[in-house]
């Protein structure tokens, strides 16, 4: 978003206008308790907040290297991605591609593909040797699974190509 501009004050469950409340991940805006209350089955689902809470609860439930755990950071890794808030993306794919390493395996599908989101987030934060390391590891999985005519391992070639272009 522009420097300057703000986030219309919108109520994500009725549409009113000027809505004066916020959900603690400023994501959503609401009029009134009622509508948040009425929202909250939906937006919990996508709630940084909520699911930041739900990964501590986790942790202090199950083994550290659930993969329940590694569910809920990737799925957190991408809202933040989506959020353009690419140093709290980085941290939770980092991990949960640490928890699917040893649970899934490191030749994973999952592995494959947060590899390869990650090696996009290193793109834009501008770690290339990083980013074209972990493309090329995605790339590598991806290709085996499901060969070199699958739509990702065409578009992990074009993340791929794209980082050798800014090198």
């Amino acid at each position: 978003m522009e420097a300057g501009l703000e986030k219309p004050k919108i109520c994500g469950t009725c549409g009113a206008v000027e809505a004066p409340l916020k959900c603690p991940c400023k994501a959503v805006f609401y009029c009134n308790a009622e509508c948040q209350r009425a929202a909250w089955g939906q937006h919990k689902e996508v709630c940084t907040v909520h699911l930041e809470k739900k990964v501590e609860k986790d942790r202090g439930r199950l083994d550290e290297s659930d993969r329940a755990i590694a569910v809920t950071l990737d799925k957190l890794g991408l809202l933040y991605f989506h959020q353009d808030r690419l140093g709290l993306a980085d941290e939770r794919w980092e991990e949960a591609l640490r928890i699917f390493g040893l649970v899934d395996g490191e030749e994973s599908a999952i592995v494959a593909v947060l590899s390869t989101h990650l090696g996009n987030v290193y793109e834009m934060q501008g770690r290339l040797d990083d980013a074209l390391r972990l493309l090329k590891r995605g790339l590598r999985t991806l290709r085996r699974i499901h060969g070199d005519e699958h739509h990702d391992v065409a578009n992990t070639l074009n993340n791929v190509g794209g980082v050798l272009r800014l090198k």
